[in-house]
C-alpha cells in the first residue's frame, strides 16, 4: 500500500488527485487592488497558456506581477502536485486587500495633508480541465460567429434596463390632487 501525503494530492493507487485546486500567492503588491483587479479579471477563466499570452502584450503595470503569479501557480501545479500544464485553466483570480499606509504630505504656507499607499494581495488558483471541459471549449472554437451569438443569448439572462431616471419621471397629477 502506497502511503498518501497529507495534503491529500496522490491517492492509494498512486495516482494523483486532478480535481484539488493549486494556488499560488503575492502579499505586498505595492500597487492599488482595483488596478491589479482590472489585470486580474481579464484572465479569470482562460487557459494558462492564453493567460500568459494575453498578460505578455497587456500595456499596465500590473500585467507584469499578474503574470508571475499565474506562472508561479502554473509551477506549483506541475512541479509539486503532478498536474499537466498544458491542460490548466485559470479558475479564480482575486485581489485582497493589504496594508493601507498613511504619510503626511507637506504643503504651501505651513498646511498638511495626507498620502495614501495603499497595498494588496493577489491569489490565483488553477485547475486542470476534464475531458467533458476540453471537448466544450473545442466544440466553442469550430462554431461560427452567429451559432457563438445564439449560445450567448441562450446562456446569459439579460436584465431589464430602466430607460428613463428615476428623477425625470413625470407624475401622475390625479394622485397630487384632492377631489373635495
Amino acid at each position: 500500500m502506497v502511503p498518501t501525503l497529507i495534503g491529500g494530492t496522490k491517492k492509494d493507487s498512486g495516482q494523483v488527485d486532478r480535481t484539488r485546486p493549486v494556488q499560488a500567492v503575492l502579499k505586498k503588491i505595492k500597487e492599488s487592488p482595483k488596478k491589479v483587479n482590472l489585470v486580474a479579471a481579464l484572465v479569470r477563466g482562460m487557459q494558462v497558456e492564453d493567460a500568459l499570452l494575453q498578460l505578455e502584450v497587456l500595456q499596465k503595470r500590473a500585467a507584469k506581477t499578474v503574470k508571475k503569479v499565474v506562472a508561479n501557480a502554473r509551477a506549483n501545479a506541475t512541479h509539486n502536485h503532478g498536474l499537466d500544464g498544458n491542460r490548466l485553466y485559470v479558475a479564480e483570480a482575486f485581489v485582497g486587500k493589504g496594508k493601507y499606509l498613511k504619510r503626511i504630505s507637506y504643503h504651501a504656507k505651513g498646511r498638511s495633508g495626507i498620502m495614501h499607499h495603499p497595498s494588496c494581495r493577489l491569489t490565483v488558483v488553477v485547475k486542470e480541465l476534464s475531458e467533458e471541459q476540453e471537448a466544450e471549449i473545442a466544440r466553442y472554437k469550430t462554431m461560427t460567429f452567429k451559432e457563438r451569438a445564439k449560445v450567448k443569448t441562450k446562456l446569459i439572462p439579460h436584465k431589464l434596463i430602466e430607460t428613463t431616471p428615476v428623477w425625470h419621471r413625470k407624475r401622475n397629477h390625479s394622485t397630487d390632487t384632492l377631489d373635495a
